[in-house]
């Protein structure tokens, strides 16, 4: 089977397991396994580090056929703990991988302008304290598409598979003040990819660093780097596409509560 999971990362040593800390995918298993009495493992369609958070991350699984795909949401949802949510199960191919078979990703990382409010929403997005460019940050997300190497914004790139990703959009939403939002869809990302674009944009909308860096950065210049990520807790998995269809209807369920204040 396969499942559309959503998950508050804030309390999460990321996706992957890891040994000895609280991980997504040991939670999952472990709810699985309890409800299956067996031993469960799953794939998941990409990684999430410490502190991001997922809307619709895609899991495939072994399951006894008993299981029905809805009666099964509603037993995985019980026993989940409670930064954990079960979007939807439903059947799939035995050969189907959330991985390797996803056509696309889809990020969105989350800023607040202004200091009303700074406490309470550190752990889901950033503020990044000096006033922005709005149409600086639209030139900056239209020089991003295309296909290229982005060794520039990434941490490491993965072995086998290299730095190379094709990048179909990228959008600054500016629509719902003092929250600014960059949506960026490709096929595969970087380690802190999205972080570092994100991190790289605010710089040089904020005026503390020239708008010719992202040239550089994107060309693979020497010398040239991204100087920091933004914080991680900005940053959602928004979908994954599988042959033309997202896996979820893009939103964040906590934005329109507090835009609607």
């Amino acid at each position: 089977m396969r499942a559309t999971i959503e998950y508050d990362g804030t309390s999460f040593h990321g996706s992957q397991l890891q040994p000895g800390v609280r991980t997504v995918q040991r939670e999952v298993e472990d709810g699985l396994s309890k409800l299956f009495d067996r031993r469960t493992r799953i794939d998941l369609a990409g990684r999430t580090d410490a502190g991001v958070h997922a809307t619709a991350q895609e899991i495939a699984f072994g399951a006894p056929r008993r299981w029905d795909p809805d009666e099964l949401a509603r037993a995985l949802g019980a026993v989940l703990a409670d930064d954990i949510g079960t979007r939807r199960v439903r059947e799939t191919a035995a050969d189907f991988h959330p991985r390797f078979d996803a056509e696309a990703r889809r990020y969105r990382y989350v800023i607040a302008e202004g200091r009303r409010g700074r406490p309470f929403l550190r752990d889901y997005c950033w503020n990044p304290r000096w006033p922005l460019d709005a149409d600086v940050l639209a030139r900056l997300a239209a020089t991003i598409p295309g296909e290229r190497s982005f060794a520039r914004f990434a941490r490491a790139g993965q072995p086998g598979r290299g730095t190379r990703c094709r990048v179909w959009s990228a959008t600054w939403h500016l629509d719902h003040p003092p929250f600014a939002s960059f949506e960026i869809v490709a096929d595969r990302f970087l380690h802190h990819m999205v972080r570092y674009l994100v991190g790289t944009s605010v710089e040089i909308a904020a005026g503390r660093r020239p708008f010719e860096d992202v040239e550089r950065l994107l060309a693979g210049e020497e010398g040239s780097r991204a100087v920091f990520p933004a914080p991680p807790g900005g940053l959602y998995l928004m979908g994954v596409r599988y042959a033309g269809e997202w896996n979820a209807d893009l939103g964040l369920p906590w934005l329109p509560a507090v835009v609607g204040r």
